[in-house]
């Protein structure tokens, strides 16, 4: 992201900030049962907070923060896949893959600095995350034993598709040209904010529809009608010998 001063910034970053505390307020409000995908969804989503906090509030200038942050948002988003991922060997995958990845990526930073190469890792970071959202939602599609409306999966692999294809689509387009104007990159800086707002939408859904399932069943125990309170007499058959 560009740091900038300008009111359209802060006013996008407040609005990205609400909206990530919306799902966990709605998580907490609906007493929802505590799971590892949404747990995993509320750091998330606070980490995005102190995110935007940090880089438009507290230290909008110093450049080594918003690297720092996107690691760490790829790991929690990659560890939130993790869980996602129904395979046994598919999460073995994910993992080796991890370790490999952050492996290589500090192994430049300590080596070449932290500026070096930033522009194609967050390809690569988003590209992978890119990646493994249309696995995720096209194993929840294959599942035909969920009701993909109601699956709180299917909206958290939705908004990530959307907010790192956009990433890709962005960074692809206008992050390896070091010369590249001012008013362009604020302009790809304000396309990934609305990007980043239309993730915290969709996560706004998924915290909706948690638990929704249980709800339903606990619904249809319920209406099941309760047995008379005075039973219908059984007509008994009188046996003549």
């Amino acid at each position: 992201m560009v740091e900038t001063g300008g009111s359209i910034f802060i006013a996008l970053s407040l609005v990205v900030m609400l909206l990530s505390l919306l799902p966990v307020c709605i998580l907490f409000i609906r007493k929802v049962a505590a799971s590892a995908v949404l747990n995993v969804l509320k750091v998330l989503c606070l980490f995005v907070i102190c995110q935007y906090l940090a880089l438009f509030f507290i230290q909008p200038g110093l450049p080594t923060l918003p690297i720092v942050f996107k690691l760490v948002e790829f790991t929690l988003v990659y560890y939130l896949f993790n869980l996602l991922m129904i395979s046994a060997q598919g999460k073995d995958i994910l993992k080796m893959v991890l370790v490999s990845f952050l492996s290589v990526t500090i192994t430049i930073y300590a080596l070449k600095g932290l500026s070096a190469y930033t522009d194609v890792l967050t390809i690569i970071q988003a590209g992978l995350l890119t990646v493994l959202a249309v696995v995720i939602l096209l194993q929840l599609i294959n599942n035909r034993h969920i009701f993909l409306a109601n699956e709180p999966a299917f909206w958290i692999a939705g908004g990530l598709l959307c907010y790192n294809g956009m990433v890709v689509l962005m960074e692809a387009i206008a992050g390896s040209h070091p010369n590249l104007p001012q008013q362009i990159q604020q302009e790809k800086s304000i396309i990934i904010t609305l990007a980043d707002m239309l993730r915290m939408v969709f996560f706004i859904v998924a915290a909706s529809v948690a638990g929704k399932k249980n709800d339903n069943n606990k619904n249809d125990f319920d209406i099941q009608p309760p047995p008379p309170l005075f039973p219908k007499p059984v007509n008994r058959r009188t046996i003549k010998y």
